[in-house]
């Protein structure tokens, strides 16, 4: 409570630009301001095993992007806040373990960070429970999801995650944390790879689905 006080008083002096508008404005909840936090869309959550907390558009969307191609890290902070707090809200999701959606080494090192596994480390924290970074990872350097639609996307991920120490997660309720879910494909192959390493259940929770 002190800490998030002095974050408070710090944000009020030097005010860091919201970065869902990108305008210098005190932030009112998570890294939103007030203006962005009313524009923020629910995500509907069909599947029980996959979870999304807003709709990537309009504030949710820039702040991502500030922080995955910004280097603005320090979002990943209020935004393992607000998994915590659905989590929180959601208690019938039971996990035993966290482990994020892992970047290719190579991309990694060129963007400096993962923003899944900052996210997923602090959340950790937050919920008591273990996040583990290298439990899974990813061996194929492959294309961007981006530009491509959805038949290859499917085959674009096929077989480029690997479970390392399997031990960790056998017969375990895992956790997986990215930041966007589109159409399904990158969620399928990681659930899918885990559960062949002998994961009991695989949840994703994602911060945006598109």
């Amino acid at each position: 409570m002190k800490i998030q006080l002095i974050h408070d008083i710090i944000d009020l002096i030097f005010p860091e630009n919201c970065p869902g508008c990108n305008r210098y404005e005190v932030k009112v909840k998570y890294c939103f301001c007030r203006s962005c936090i009313i524009q923020v869309i629910p995500a509907p959550n069909q599947d029980e095993n996959i979870y999304s907390l807003a709709m990537y558009e309009g504030p949710v969307k820039n702040v991502l992007q500030h922080l995955k191609y910004g280097k603005r890290k320090w979002i990943s902070r209020p935004l393992a806040e607000w998994m915590n707090d659905f989590l929180n809200q959601h208690r019938e999701i039971e996990f035993d373990l966290i482990i994020p959606v892992p970047l290719h080494p190579l991309r990694e090192f060129r963007r400096s960070f993962n923003q899944s596994w900052l996210i997923a480390h602090l959340l950790g924290k937050l919920q008591r429970k273990p996040a583990i970074y290298d439990c899974l990872v990813k061996v194929k350097n492959n294309r961007s999801q981006t530009d491509l639609n959805n038949v290859e996307r499917k085959e674009n991920v096929r077989n480029v995650y690997k479970v390392m120490r399997d031990f960790l997660i056998k017969d375990k309720k895992i956790l997986v944390i990215d930041d966007v879910y589109t159409t399904g494909a990158t969620a399928n192959e990681v659930s899918r790879t885990l559960k062949n390493a002998g994961a009991s259940k695989v949840i994703i929770l994602t911060v945006a689905r598109a």
